[in-house]
């Protein structure tokens, strides 16, 4: 294997204990401290407990060698690409059970028969998996998925690169399209500058491959030519490839390497790129922990539009980076228009002068339709839609606004709190006459303004809506510039407007 195909691993704990059963309570104990180290929950612990417990005393059992005082077993716990990998190792002599009685599930005469341990074991874990190792006898190896920003601040390595020696200046790097054979690693790259706070893609090997030979990832690097080391990474998602508007995101540079401009000469082949294969324009998310990404973006002509409250994963943290401490994390939305054909867009009046604001800085031409007071009667289409695990929130996007759409809103929203998401976001065609109607049913439900972002969703505009349920250091939240500060002043003043007026 190519060393650049071999994934991401984080070291986490090492066992050598005799072979003897009396010492499983050690492995055990050493998986439930290894469990909650990585936030598994109770039956999640449980289960890495039980596959721990029942492998070690398989290779006890399973030993079929003389036993001598010196023999141990081998356990192994790490985080590879995005998953907990226990290894069980040791030196006996490889046990066939082609020909011995099996566990039958159903039959309780067999319940001490070999194979009850296995099931055992694939039950609890994701994979079991066993390896003959020559002379090196045998290995049992167990994974378990982990979510992502579950590695304990104490235990990722994010102190600054040491100033003893010089970081090396790279004035002119290579910046292209990422190459298949480099895949592996763009995922490093991301865990050295974030740890496994991104995306869950990008720390997956064959999920990131096969995103990018299907276009919906664009991956651009930029590369030391004289070291030929990866420095630095930047990418568009194509979340719907019809509307061909991407996000721009999974931007990263090694802290151990200076190089000025970079990440804005990688957003520029990027954004070269996109307005070349006719997309309308090209949206971020830059996190509110600092203000780095946010200033880029601006200074590509990028303009703050929204601002989405407790949607970030908790624990990001950039290294090298002064960033603030925040349970829940924001991102601040820019959009960079290369469509700017007029349209005509249907805002409640009292959002009007903010969302004329935020259209005038992204310099895309709108005017706005009479506002419509009777509830609309057609026919509603709405999509409640949640993202990953590790978020926590979901997103509410009507298609149509119809006779039953504050209903449907309504429901899907009870739904998502439900189930204990931290935030929603709702996403109101904003092209739709009725869209001011909505807008305020919404408002009643305790959604509040987030801001616009065009042509999104079927090309098109869209008033962005936000209920959060998590308490939120609003003083934690770092934004760049004039215009992002009064579209945050507008938010938190629209937060308490409509708290007051449930």
């Amino acid at each position: 294997m190519n060393a650049l195909d071999t994934p991401v691993r984080f070291f986490l704990a090492q066992l050598s204990l005799p072979v003897r059963k009396i010492m499983v309570r050690t492995a055990i104990s050493c998986a439930e401290q290894v469990a909650e180290t990585l936030s598994y929950g109770k039956e999640e612990t449980y289960s890495v407990t039980l596959a721990v417990d029942e492998a070690f005393c398989n290779a006890v059992d399973h030993f079929s060698g003389d036993i001598k005082g010196d023999e141990r077993i081998h356990i192994e716990f790490y985080v590879e690409g995005d998953s907990l990998v226990i290894s069980i190792r040791e030196k006996g002599i490889p046990f066939d059970h082609s020909g011995s009685e099996r566990f039958t599930p159903g039959d309780p005469k067999s319940a001490n028969q070999p194979g009850l341990g296995s099931l055992l074991m694939q039950n609890a874990m994701d994979t079991v998996e066993l390896f003959v190792h020559g002379r090196e006898g045998k290995e049992v190896r167990l994974t378990k998925k982990i979510r992502y920003g579950v590695l304990p601040e104490e235990l990722v390595d994010t102190k600054p690169v040491a100033r003893r020696r010089k970081r090396p200046t790279v004035k002119e790097p290579e910046i292209r399209l990422v190459r298949e054979k480099e895949l592996a690693e763009v995922s490093r790259l991301a865990w050295r500058c974030y740890g496994f706070t991104q995306e869950a893609f990008i720390y997956d090997l064959e999920q990131l491959k096969e995103k990018v030979k299907k276009g919906e990832f664009k991956s651009v690097v930029g590369v030391d030519p004289e070291s030929g080391q990866m420095i630095g990474h930047a990418g568009l998602k194509y979340h719907d490839p019809s509307a061909l508007v991407p996000e721009l995101g999974l931007a990263f540079v090694d802290p151990a390497y200076r190089s000025p401009g970079l990440p804005l000469k990688m957003a520029q082949l990027l954004f070269d790129m996109a307005q070349a294969e006719g997309s309308k324009g090209i949206f971020d998310c830059s996190v509110t922990t600092h203000t780095f990404s946010q200033k880029g973006m601006q200074q590509m002509g990028s303009r703050p539009c929204c601002l989405m409250l407790g949607i970030a994963a908790s624990g990001m943290q950039a290294k090298e980076l002064a960033t603030s401490k925040q349970e829940k994390g924001s991102v601040m939305n820019h959009y960079f228009a290369f469509d700017r054909s007029p349209d005509t867009v249907y805002i409640p009046a009292h959002h009007q002068p903010m969302v004329a604001e935020i259209y005038d800085w992204m310099e895309v031409p709108r005017e706005f339709g009479p506002v419509e007071t009777q509830p609309p009667t057609g026919e509603s289409a709405i999509s409640v839609f949640p993202l990953p695990d590790e978020l926590n929130v979901a997103f509410i996007i009507v298609h149509s606004i119809g006779g039953d759409t504050v209903k449907d809103v309504s429901e899907g929203l009870r739904r998502c709190r439900s189930d204990r998401m931290d935030a929603v976001y709702a996403f109101l065609p904003a092209g739709d006459k009725a869209c001011p109607h909505l807008v305020e049913e919404c408002e009643r439900m305790g959604f509040f303004f987030a801001g616009i972002m065009p042509h999104i969703h079927d090309g098109q505009d869209r008033i962005l809506l936000q209920h959060v349920s998590v308490p939120l250091n609003m003083d934690a939240i770092r934004v760049y510039g004039d215009m992002s500060r009064q579209l945050f002043a507008y938010i938190r003043q629209e937060e308490q407007r409509v708290q007051g007026v449930r």
